[in-house]
């Protein structure tokens, strides 16, 4: 039955053929995998639409006589800064064949709006209800100790270094000032790359770009307000748009959405291995020893020694692959899972040449692993570093004592308890652990040293948990070279002697679906969207959940997230 369905849907594929004059509507889920995943969804195994399958698709309509143009989704288009660059790749690969990229939607933010600047012509809904908003960048944090305090609840935050700010939300009622210096530098940044986006696009000078932005000119404005400042081309209700892309007057030409032109079988690279290719291995989401995380139900993608270190293993045996790039996209997670990893990377740098690609974030655990490579290619808004290390410990004794719960104790050993959820530690444990999480950060520093070529006190300074932009971490040492995954290809391909097209993807997050785990995980989600709680109660209930999964071992963790 799975043979003839599976028949079927390729046999429906190649019958929804692509039409002449075809315009390919660039359309993405907001939590679009840059690797390729399959999840659980109406009792069916999905695979989700990857990141790089869409580019993909991209470059290869600008070669298809069918399609015509390209319309990005502006209202689906919040893409990560560091994967705006990577897109803006791909569609100027596309405008070199001669067609044209529109921009078309109802609303628009700094996100969106600095992809809809790599169309040729922007198009926005003519209504006061849709949307223009550039307001700059914001970033807020809840910071729980009042909260904590009043619950009965402790955490000990135990870190290395000023920048190491992972878990002061915990523990402090406000900001760290070396958490404000970090953001505040970061969103700067953010804001120049915005800046610089919108000026030289749309041909205004700088100054005038920084006035609208910080006096508030282009916040909650229609798009009308938005083309009489020139910041987009024409105002027009969508289906009016399409119309006036055909060659036939008031019909729409034909289209598809991205999704379904990747999809299809000549459009799609080819997988299978073959002689002397390239392999690309994804690992992408936090770092955990086992697979914990219910990411089949979540449509995350995790990463594990068991899942990389086996696909490392395999392209390192295999004597067809000639050479190994790694695309990390990670905040980083298990110190120990980090480890494993850097060693089997190391293992296989021992006979075949290893690159990292860095994503959107690979800092502090991601950044651990990809500094064993070979050489590192960083995105200019990529976050990498974060080089340190924290534990947070959460102790409950308050709680117990407001449920009048009196907790006795037996121990046998000076330390046997100091994880005991029921009681607060002592200065000589909260000593131990601090040694302890001191020793995994010399251990970090001593990897980065070694696979940088860096020594120890040059290193300390760029350390202590500090998070750098990826230019900056090619500027100081941290990377060797601002470029995205299709650089790394190109330069790995240069260094085996092969061309940059003969790649094999080595798919990471690949799970054994039987029969009993769709149905396990068809009623986990059933529960899970029975819960119906929201807001802050949501978000408070979530980092409880998170303080009882990190408390057991150190963590190689980004502070903060940005985008």
């Amino acid at each position: 039955m799975l043979i003839i369905y599976w028949g079927f849907s390729l046999f429906s594929a190649r019958a929804k053929a692509v039409k002449p004059g075809t315009y390919i509507e660039v359309s993405l889920p907001s939590d679009i995998s840059e690797s390729p995943y399959m999840y659980v969804q109406d009792w069916e195994i999905q695979r989700q639409t990857d990141f790089f399958s869409v580019l993909d698709a991209i470059e290869y309509a600008a070669t298809d006589k069918k399609v015509a143009g390209l319309i990005l989704d502006m209202d689906s288009l919040s893409l990560p800064a560091q994967q705006i660059g990577e897109l803006r790749v791909s569609v100027e690969k596309f405008k070199e064949s001669g067609k044209k990229v529109y921009a078309a939607g109802d609303g628009a933010d700094a996100s969106s709006y600095r992809a809809a600047l790599l169309a040729d012509k922007i198009v926005m809904t003519p209504s006061q209800a849709a949307s223009f908003s550039i307001p700059g960048y914001y970033a807020s944090y809840p910071y729980y100790k009042t909260f904590f305090d009043k619950a009965g609840i402790k955490c000990s935050v135990l870190s290395t270094g000023e920048y190491k700010t992972y878990g002061e939300t915990y523990e402090r009622d406000a900001m760290s000032e070396g958490m404000r210096q970090q953001v505040s530098t970061l969103l700067e940044s953010r804001y120049a790359s915005l800046v610089e986006d919108i000026a030289s696009s749309r041909n205004i000078e700088k100054e005038r770009v920084v006035q609208m932005i910080d006096s508030g000119e282009l916040s909650f404005i229609s798009p009308v307000e938005a083309r009489e400042k020139g910041l987009i081309d024409e105002t027009m209700h969508y289906e009016r748009f399409l119309r006036t892309l055909s060659k036939k007057d008031g019909e729409k030409p034909p289209l598809r959405d991205i999704s379904e032109y990747a999809a299809l079988p000549n459009v799609s690279k080819s997988k299978a291995s073959g002689k002397d290719s390239i392999a690309i291995i994804f690992a992408e989401g936090s770092i955990y020893m086992d697979d914990v995380n219910p990411s089949i139900i979540r449509k995350e993608s995790v990463i594990t020694p068991d899942v990389i270190c086996g696909q490392l293993e395999s392209a390192t045996d295999d004597e067809d692959i000639k050479g190994i790039v790694i695309r990390v996209n990670s905040p980083g997670g298990s110190a120990l899972a980090s480890e494993i990893i850097y060693d089997a990377i190391g293992r296989a740098r021992e006979k075949k040449p290893v690159y990292v690609s860095m994503g959107p974030v690979a800092a502090s655990g991601g950044y651990y692993i990809s500094c064993q490579a070979d050489r590192i290619f960083a995105g200019r808004e990529t976050l990498t570093g974060s080089i340190g290390v924290v534990s947070v410990i959460p102790t409950f004794e308050g709680i117990y004592e407001k449920l009048g719960v009196n907790v006795e104790r037996l121990q046998r050993g000076k330390y046997s308890g100091t994880l005991d959820l029921s009681k607060g530690l002592s200065a000589d444990e909260e000593a131990l652990l601090q040694k302890s999480i001191e020793n995994v950060y010399a251990e970090f520093k001593q990897r980065v040293s070694s696979g940088r070529n860096m020594d120890m006190e040059k290193l300390e300074g760029y350390a202590q948990g500090r998070v750098w932009t990826g230019d900056k971490a090619v500027e100081i040492g941290l990377a060797d070279e601002v470029g995205n995954l299709g650089d790394a290809i190109e330069a790995m391909a240069k260094k085996t002697g092969l061309g940059s097209s003969d790649v094999t993807l080595v798919e990471s997050g690949k799970k054994s679906m039987t029969m009993a785990r769709v149905l396990r995980d068809n009623i986990a989600r059933a529960q899970l969207e029975h819960l119906q709680i929201a807001g802050p109660i949501e978000d408070i209930l979530i980092e409880c959940q998170k303080l009882l999964e990190i408390r057991e071992e150190p963590l190689m963790l980004m502070p903060y997230e940005l985008d």
